[in-house]
């Protein structure tokens, strides 16, 4: 009689042991899948980082107008951006221990700055295009983008432009311009975060 009364409790034992080790095996092995995939992403995020060179603010960037010619291409292979379109390399700005950010450049008619946030372990924060993208190669007009990120990590972006008329041979005609600016400002945030406003325009402006 205790014979049968013992046997199911053994079972019972046994198979609760069993189930234990099985989920304690299950639980090891998803800790150690989290952690190869954690590493190879810091692997992967330190070979992308040091591509770029370290540059201070305040930073200025005229994207129609300033000479990119000498800027590197971004490796494809060492690339986490997720963007497919050709990138050029500009530089890192250190945030903070915990930060850093990184400015590529994506080639079009202009360079147009991209700027990407990331923390230490290679995880993105953000990614914002610092660009309003107005320019073009119209008569009778002229224009400018520019980004600026100042020592605090403030950021304008700005589409400065001027219309005219024009005569018959294309020349302007004096008296004729009206000025246009529409612009965003911005901030680096300490966790990374890119806070940008929307567009502002602005007529004539001083």
């Amino acid at each position: 009689m205790m014979r049968k009364i013992l046997f199911p409790i053994i079972a019972l034992i046994l198979f609760s042991s069993c189930k234990s080790e099985s989920k304690e095996r299950e639980n090891t092995l998803a800790s150690n899948k989290t952690t190869s995939k954690a590493s190879k992403l810091t692997e992967q995020y330190n070979l992308f980082v040091d591509q770029f060179p370290i540059i201070e603010t305040p930073i200025k960037i005229k994207a129609c107008d300033d000479d990119f010619s000498e800027f590197i291409q971004l490796n494809d292979t060492n690339n986490i951006l997720g963007r497919e379109e050709f990138n050029y390399i500009y530089g890192k700005i250190k945030i903070n221990k915990e930060y850093i950010a990184v400015i590529t450049l994506e080639e079009a008619e202009c360079f147009m700055p991209i700027l990407t946030t990331f923390k230490s372990n290679g995880e993105i924060v953000n990614s914002k295009e610092l660009m309003i993208g107005r320019c073009g190669s119209d008569p009778c007009f002229e224009c400018e983008e520019l980004m600026e990120i100042d020592n605090d990590l403030n950021i304008y972006v700005a589409f400065n432009s001027r219309y005219f008329n024009c005569d018959e041979n294309g020349n302007e005609i004096i008296g004729t311009d009206k000025k246009e600016v529409i612009y965003k400002t911005g901030k680096i945030t300490k966790e990374g975060i890119i806070k940008l406003t929307n567009e502002v325009k602005k007529q004539n402006p001083d």
